[in-house]
């Protein structure tokens, strides 16, 4: 049986999301990605036809160009993500960890370590193609679940060949905290695990702390899903951090990035540990803000790791420049599985797209 992967936006670059996979006659878009900057339109939408769509996650360059589609298509998320979705969006349940049939397809699915309700997927055709969505193996908090074998990897690369290990970032991080800090972070992502960090740290360091309430609710339903859904041993420290109330005059203060602008003090500065648009890029190279990352996306050996353990023939990284210099980087890395990004084809003036033929 084959299948055919078009690749309407996420290869050769830091982008949207969204992903076709053709087979049994049936057309899957895996992720709806939204912009990542104000005011871009999102273009792999126009005139698309598919028979249903499948959310990784909620964050908006996975989940934010769902309004450009046609509200008919049937959607699949799991709850939490749906929570994300534009108002009266008919949806229907991903499960956490499982497997169900969508247009007569088999989907599994699988925590992915990356977000509250996250998770990747894995199509039964064409030998089996997994699709990471973003994915991290070093979350103090979310799981992630080893998937089955897949003949295809398209497989989160948003960090390129970088390597440091997770330790040495909460390191640096700690490090920054001697100062008034603003912590700016997507509230159903990384700002769980770091709340949970941060209010230890600050307490052993006696500062004053405060946690954006926004961060507290998406705390509270992590504990309410099934105990297997995060890592072991912190439900006390989750049940603790709930009940305690926020400073009146934080020195740290974790909000979410969803507010331009966010909380802002004479003496605070603001700490950012992923993502920067071009404004913040600007604000970094002046001096005006702080930047240490915080790992949510796979590493580099982490990404070869999980390539290994798929099994598979041939692997995609997405998210991640793809110019020459990379592609033989990534050459190396991969070997023989790498896929080389294909020459962009234009079938219609409203869309560009990369094309793969899979056999089993």
């Amino acid at each position: 049986m084959s299948a055919t992967i078009q690749l309407l936006s996420g290869l050769g670059d830091k982008g949207p999301a969204a992903i076709v996979v053709e087979a049994q006659g049936k057309r899957l878009l895996l992720d709806a990605g939204g912009a990542l900057q104000p005011g871009e339109p999102v273009t792999w939408a126009r005139g698309l036809a598919v028979d249903a769509v499948l959310i990784s996650h909620d964050h908006v360059d996975h989940i934010g160009g769902v309004v450009e589609l046609p509200a008919q298509i049937p959607l699949y998320c799991t709850p939490l993500v749906a929570k994300a979705l534009p108002p009266q969006r008919a949806w229907q349940p991903l499960p956490y960890r499982g497997r169900l049939d969508v247009e007569g397809i088999a989907v599994t699915t699988g925590q992915a370590g990356h977000s509250l309700g996250g998770v990747w997927l894995h199509l039964d055709v064409a030998g089996g193609i997994f699709y990471s969505g973003d994915a991290c193996f070093e979350s103090r908090l979310f799981p992630f679940d080893a998937p089955p074998p897949a003949h295809t990897a398209l497989l989160d690369a948003s960090y390129g060949r970088y390597d440091q290990p997770q330790a040495q970032c909460i390191h640096a991080i700690g490090k920054a905290l001697d100062h008034p800090l603003v912590l700016p972070v997507p509230e159903t992502g990384r700002a769980l695990e770091m709340a949970l960090w941060l209010a230890e740290e600050a307490d052993q360091r006696h500062l004053p702390w405060a946690i954006d309430p926004i961060i507290r609710d998406n705390l509270a339903a992590l504990l309410a899903l099934p105990n297997d859904l995060r890592r072991k041993g912190l439900d006390a420290a989750i049940q603790a951090l709930l009940q305690r109330p926020n400073a009146r005059h934080p020195a740290l203060w974790l909000v979410s990035d969803r507010d331009d602008d966010p909380p802002d003090w004479p003496h605070h500065r603001l700490l950012h540990t992923g993502y920067l648009t071009p404004q913040r890029r600007q604000q970094l190279s002046a001096g005006e803000v702080l930047w240490q990352r915080w790992n949510v996306h796979l590493r580099a050996s982490h990404l070869v790791a999980l390539a290994h353990q798929l099994q598979a023939v041939q692997v995609a990284p997405l998210f991640t420049p793809l110019h020459a210099d990379a592609e033989a980087a990534w050459r190396d890395l991969l070997g023989e599985r790498f896929i080389k990004k294909p020459s962009l084809k234009a079938p219609s003036a409203a869309r560009a797209h990369s094309s793969l033929l899979l056999t089993p």
